[in-house]
This record gives structure tokens, C-alpha cells and sequence, in this order.
């Protein structure tokens, strides 16, 4: 399944090299959308949602989301540890309303200009 994270350039920069732990995570099954909205305006809008919180980690410096591809294992509402490997793509956002899409093999090339 497919969830997103809102998080820092910290934490990209730590997943480039290993593992990370979030505590938390946003899924399209946390919210109810109606029936007219398709799945893929579902996971725009809570991409959106995670950039917002992101912005506030960030202390208002820019939005970073990993959108993660989780086993069903991982989806037991605890914290998830997540390696690059499972990072499908990432998601940044200079105001939080504009998201710009990084295919996870882009990451380690622009997350220097992100710091």
C-alpha cells in the first residue's frame, strides 16, 4: 500500500544511507473522500495534506514527502522503519500547495540543493 510521509532533508539524507523510523504517515484509508473523487486525486490531495505537515517540520522552509510502497506487515498503525528501497518517489513543495514529483533514484542528486 501506499502511504506518505512528511519529512525533513535530515531524514532523506539519513534514508539515502540506511534505514528510518517515522512515527507517522498518512494512507487514503485515514480519510473519506467522495464517491466522485478517483484514486489518483485522492493521493494528490494527501500528498498535500503530508506537504502541509512537512512545511511545519521544516519550520515553513519547504515541504519533503516520501511517498512509501509498505507490505501489509508494515500497515499495523505502529511507527514504520522504511530503506530507500521501499521510497517510490518523493515530493517537494517550496509553499505546500505545488508539488514537484523526484523518482527516488533523483533523490540523492538534489538533496544537497535542498539543505
Amino acid at each position: 500500500m501506499r502511504v506518505y510521509v512528511a519529512t525533513t532533508p535530515d531524514e532523506i539524507k539519513q534514508l539515502n544511507v540506511g534505514e528510518v523510523t517515522f512515527e507517522e504517515y498518512l494512507t487514503p484509508e485515514q480519510f473519506e473522500f467522495d464517491s466522485g473523487v478517483d484514486e489518483e486525486e485522492r493521493e494528490h490531495l494527501i500528498s498535500l495534506l503530508a506537504a502541509e505537515d512537512s512545511l511545519e517540520l521544516n519550520q515553513g522552509k519547504a515541504g519533503f514527502v516520501i511517498a512509501v510502497d509498505l507490505s501489509e506487515q508494515q500497515l499495523n498503525g505502529e511507527s514504520i522503519t522504511i530503506g530507500m528501497n521501499q521510497v517510490a518517489a518523493l515530493l517537494h513543495s517550496v509553499d505546500g500547495e505545488e508539488l514537484s514529483w523526484f523518482a527516488a533514484d533523483e533523490i540523492k542528486h538534489h538533496i544537497d540543493e535542498w539543505l
